[in-house]
């Protein structure tokens, strides 16, 4: 019982029928392409502590609520405070009553090294579990389970070993050697993505109970399809497979792009990626809701503009936002959010909590 909550937290709609077996309460549940496809989101269930206790005698007498999942999230600032990290995390989730809370990685990846020619790939470095930064993120996670308790999902936004390449050597250095050197950019990467296995692993093991991975580079125009399978895909599934072999714990996969390729990205590329939901740009990538439902086995999350109305628009448009999505999509393995972080000044959580309100009401 001890993860009953979570477990129908994420997302996986389950079936109707409940047994209980040796004092332990059974999901029956198939794979994840069936339940997403054969059951509604607004059975989407949150558990009170009274739920619990009645699953823990037998009965199966739970109240339904009948809601969509919403969840939405933006950047803070880099020089936050541990303290200052958990206070603004846990505003955000209570001011507009979301149902998971996702973890910034808004502090860098300590990487470090200095790239000059294609043999420094080789000799790059990145501190370990040990590290006072990884103890620093590893507290959040702590200090938000502690405030948020123990019956509210917490992701861990992670992003990918290419990307963290990326940030601490410039784009234009990475591309560069990506495209001259690509063994020796693939060997310095595997550093970066053995260190950051073990911070996946850590992350979970501090209370986080899966991974939001932003995965990268497979924008348009950047690499060739079997140059990305070589050169990024192992190093992406490699952290993806921490959550996915953990017993209760889970993967968000957002496919991110990026500005110089007009963030549009091979969205079909990351089709076998292990995740239990997936986000991608709706508008940027002119791929919808429900090409996505096609493609992929996992459930959804997003469908709103992340510039849009949820940023500056009015409470009517944003209602009328949400109302398109699911009237077009349904009410079957969606979870409301947006295309991708929240981007802009003067960020209204006013604004959030509408959108979150209409998915919790929205009736078909």
């Amino acid at each position: 019982m001890e993860k009953i909550e979570n477990i129908l937290r994420n997302f996986l709609f389950y079936k109707q029928s409940f047994y209980f077996f040796e004092k332990k309460f059974i999901i029956l549940f198939s794979t994840v392409r069936e339940l997403c496809k054969a059951e509604d989101s607004r059975n989407f269930r949150r558990l009170e502590k009274d739920d619990k206790e009645r699953a823990c005698t037998g009965s199966n007498e739970k109240e339904q609520v009948d809601m969509i999942p919403a969840g939405f999230w933006f950047h803070y600032k880099s020089d936050y405070t541990v303290q200052q990290m958990i206070d603004e995390h846990m505003k955000l989730f209570r001011t507009t009553d979301m149902d998971i809370v996702k973890i910034m990685q808004d502090y860098p990846y300590p990487i470090s090294g200095k790239i000059t020619c294609a043999d420094d790939w080789y000799h790059i470095q990145v501190k370990g579990t040990d590290s006072e930064e990884f103890a620093k993120m590893a507290e959040i996670i702590r200090g938000i389970r502690k405030e948020a308790g123990k019956d509210v999902l917490i992701f861990q936004t992670m992003f990918g070993p290419f990307k963290a390449a990326s940030m601490t050597f410039g784009d234009d250095v990475l591309m560069k050697y990506s495209k001259e050197a690509p063994e020796a950019v693939a060997a310095g990467v595997k550093i970066i993505a053995d260190a950051l296995e073990e911070w996946t692993k850590g992350y979970l093991e501090a209370g986080a109970d899966g991974i939001y991975y932003s995965a990268q580079f497979g924008e348009i125009g950047r690499f060739e399809k079997n140059e990305w399978e070589e050169l990024v895909r192992p190093y992406d599934l490699q952290i993806l497979k921490v959550a996915e072999e953990m017993p209760e714990k889970y993967n968000i996969l957002h496919i991110c792009g990026e500005p110089e390729y007009q963030f549009e990205t091979h969205v079909e590329w990351f089709k076998n990626y292990p995740a239990d939901l997936i986000n991608w740009s709706v508008k940027d990538n002119h791929f919808s809701l429900e090409q996505g439902r096609e493609l992929y086995s996992s459930a959804i999350l997003g469908g709103m503009n992340n510039k849009g109305n949820v940023l500056n628009g009015s409470e009517d448009a944003i209602r009328e936002e949400v109302k398109g999505i699911l009237d077009a999509f349904g009410t079957k393995g969606i979870m409301i959010g947006a295309d991708c972080t929240i981007q802009g000044e003067n960020i209204s959580l006013d604004l959030i909590k509408t959108a979150v309100e209409a998915a919790h009401a929205y009736k078909k």
